[in-house]
């Protein structure tokens, strides 16, 4: 058996007894404890496991349940979808940051599975708590007044706080998009001020948009869409949409 079959049955194992001794996987598989021990660590090192004396618990979901107890699953499909295109454009040593909102959420819990060296700033209490398990993120979090609706901090503390870092690239969702104006909006002064300040900062920004939001506005616009912008948004996106972006030389990843 390849050591790559063997760490997947490990963990087909974990999944349903959700805890594994050293000496039940060396019965079955008739390899060394040794061997064994070793499989075990490569895969707390891929965060697929925590070890224990003596064995391995399968290492649960991090994400809160609560935070998408309002999506159903067609829409859980979507941001998934969107939280994997954020994850594809993040290299290796950058500094992102990553805003109060679940696709970004969604995202950090995949990022968090990956072996990456970066260092992420985020306003987001849970985005913080869900990268802190892994070794190689460096977590950056920047203060501010908590507000409990969203689980972030916002305010003038928190946007002072990130005007002090040099951002590769910004991951921005919005509360919706107007193609003709070619504004960005959200649902608060506030949270847009923040928001603003992170586009400043940013190299890259991505605007992270759902097709529905081309078809609605917020109430605070934040900031205008602006030439060599990116944006992020589903399949769904209508054509005509599309050429207007093109047409306003912004990058559209779908």
């Amino acid at each position: 058996m390849f050591v790559e079959e063997r760490k997947q049955r490990i963990l087909n194992i974990l999944k349903q007894k959700e805890k594994v001794s050293v000496n039940e996987l060396s019965n079955l598989f008739s390899v060394s404890k040794v061997i064994i021990r070793k499989d075990l660590c490569q895969m707390e090192e891929e965060n697929l496991l925590t070890r224990t004396h003596g064995g391995a618990i399968f290492k649960k979901k991090i994400v809160n349940k609560s935070i998408l107890k309002d999506i159903n699953k067609d829409e859980f499909e979507k941001i998934t979808f969107l939280a994997e295109k954020i994850l594809n454009v993040i290299e290796e040593n950058e500094t992102i940051f990553l805003d109060e909102s679940k696709i970004s959420i969604l995202a950090a819990a995949l990022l968090q599975k990956k072996k990456m060296k970066i260092s992420v700033i985020s306003n987001s209490l849970e985005i913080q708590k869900i990268l802190s398990e892994n070794k190689d993120i460096q977590i950056i979090s920047l203060g501010g007044v908590y507000d409990s609706k969203s689980n972030s901090f916002t305010g003038e503390i928190a946007r002072d706080n990130l005007e002090l870092f040099n951002i590769d690239k910004t991951f921005i969702s919005v509360g919706g998009v107007n193609i003709d104006k070619m504004f960005l909006s959200t649902h608060s002064i506030d949270n847009g001020k923040f928001k603003n300040t992170a586009i400043k900062m940013g190299s890259k920004n991505y605007i992270i948009a759902e097709n529905k939001q081309f078809f609605q506005d917020s109430i605070f616009n934040f900031s205008q869409l602006e030439p060599q912008m990116n944006i992020i948004t589903d399949e769904s996106l209508s054509k005509e949409i599309y050429n207007k972006l093109i047409e306003q030389q912004i990058n559209v990843i779908k």
